[in-house]
């Protein structure tokens, strides 16, 4: 198999379902990137999004992704960086030899508008200061 070349560096987005808090930092992250691109996944499996953060998002003129994936429907190896955000001990510690940086973000899923706001904006204010180390950048399109 050809192994393929890669002009975009990668960010991986991880909670613990991949149903709120890393599509939120997904969605943000791809508005105002430029040279990286965003995913997320969560360590366990989930059959589908959060409809509130999704509606949340909508409001906010950005998209949820369609449906939650889990890590192992991934390779690890494959992103530059991996932000996990999660409070829970099991999301800290991943498998790979790559970068990863933890956020500490309540889990918002089945939770009112007010708690997703409030992560909406934590979230938010990390991503950018994100963008701005990785990209030397700092963007105010959001």
């Amino acid at each position: 198999m050809a192994s393929r070349t890669r002009t975009t560096n990668r960010v991986l987005f991880v909670c613990i379902r991949n149903t709120a808090r890393s599509v939120i930092a997904e969605a943000i992250f791809n508005s105002i990137a430029s040279r990286w691109k965003a995913e997320s996944a969560g360590v366990e499996k989930a059959e589908k999004v959060d409809e509130r953060m999704a509606e949340f998002l909508k409001k906010k003129g950005l998209k949820a992704k369609d449906k939650p994936r889990s890590i192992e429907e991934v390779n690890l190896e494959d992103y530059d960086l991996i932000v996990t955000l999660c409070e829970e001990s099991s999301c800290i510690v991943l498998p790979t030899s790559k970068k990863v940086v933890s956020w500490h973000v309540e889990d918002v899923a089945g939770k009112d508008f007010e708690a997703i706001e409030r992560a909406f904006n934590e979230i938010e204010k990390r991503v950018k200061e994100l963008v701005r180390e990785l990209e030397g950048v700092y963007t105010t399109s959001r």
